[in-house]
């Protein structure tokens, strides 16, 4: 499996682990930047911004990540 060095992004990082087809070593920065213009693979990344802050509310409010809340 293809690991990225340190400061860079495997892109797309799979939400299962694992290995992509195709993979890139990209920057931080450039993530973002595929991000705001709505790269094809970004929505299905580990790393896409709006599944980690998901991941995030569901932590704090005591759900496991992933977990959908009841609203």
């Amino acid at each position: 499996m293809h690991t990225a060095p340190a400061g860079m992004r495997l892109c797309p990082t799979r939400v299962d682990g694992a290995p992509t087809l195709v993979a890139h070593t990209i920057t931080q920065p450039m993530c973002q930047t595929r991000q705001r213009e709505h790269y094809h693979k970004c929505p299905t990344c580990a790393l896409n911004n709006a599944r980690a802050a998901e991941r995030e509310r569901s932590t704090a409010l005591g759900g496991a990540p992933g977990a959908r809340q009841a609203v």
